[in-house]
């Protein structure tokens, strides 16, 4: 196993923005369980969208996936300015 220095910027939930060194920006850590569920619910939406199209009760799903991902990339733009870090987008 290979041991390599960061530094964790900011932690919130099952997610933190760590900084490797050597890396021009920082990256978010998604704890392995959050990222799953993530997925889950995409490849969940997406199978009920193409078996039923237009299905409310799907695009609320995509939409709350979309809210927890914005969530976290709110997390990381906050915690970027807070340390005086541009954006890599």
């Amino acid at each position: 196993m290979e041991q390599e220095r960061a530094e964790v910027l900011s932690r919130a939930g099952n997610y933190a923005v760590v900084h490797l060194l050597g890396r021009a920006f920082p990256g978010l850590h998604v704890q392995g369980d959050t990222l799953a569920a993530l997925r889950t619910q995409l490849a969940g939406a997406a199978r009920a969208l193409r078996e039923r199209q237009g299905d409310a009760e799907v695009l609320d799903e995509l939409d709350a996936t979309v809210e927890d991902i914005d969530a976290m990339l709110s997390f990381y733009a906050e915690t970027l300015s807070r340390h005086g870090i541009k954006r890599p987008y």
